[in-house]
């Protein structure tokens, strides 16, 4: 990695078949995790993938595959009923957080948005900082138009940027 750029890594998992079976319907979300790989890691503790997939029984709910982490202890899946890649807080009683449409406008979001890196220096300008929070909000909203809904995964995103949060010393420095 150079000292100004992210790098982009794919994760693939190997594939049980039990998961072989319980995606004989979801050809895309098997290519994605078994064969082209979905992000290895996203900025800090934002995302990264799993050792493994999981299946996640959420109580009354359609499960949620987990492929990778947010935070601490947050999962990353797709939820199995309408292939939406969710966030699933720690604490089962709260709802699912939408983060993408598919897990391919997924791969593509996180592509873009570390394409765009870096977003501003550490002693940037409010105008600096407000081009790059209008231009990730538009690249996210060009691939995937309800990602960028308030208080979702990649709204807020953008929303930290624009509050200053993602200066390119503060983001290599946990990279």
């Amino acid at each position: 990695m150079s000292p100004r750029k992210l790098r982009y890594e794919s994760h693939v998992f190997a594939e049980s078949p039990l998961l072989k079976d319980l995606l004989q319907h979801l050809p895309s979300v098997r290519r994605a995790l078994f064969i082209d790989g979905v992000p290895e890691k996203f900025i800090a503790h934002r995302y990264r993938a799993d050792s493994d997939v999981t299946l996640l029984r959420r109580q009354g709910e359609d499960a949620v595959l987990r492929f990778g982490s947010s935070g601490l202890s947050d999962a990353v899946g797709i939820h199995l009923s309408t292939g939406n890649v969710v966030e699933e807080v720690n604490a089962r009683e709260f709802p699912l957080y939408f983060v993408n449409t598919s897990i391919e406008k997924f791969v593509l979001t996180v592509k873009a948005v570390m394409d765009r890196f870096p977003y501003y220096d550490q002693d940037a300008t409010d105008g600096e900082i407000e081009v790059a929070a209008a231009d990730l909000r538009d690249i996210i909203t060009h691939i995937d138009f309800p990602a960028m809904v308030p208080d979702r995964y990649w709204s807020t995103f953008a929303d930290d940027v624009e509050n200053g949060d993602m200066s390119t010393e503060e983001i290599l420095a946990v990279e």
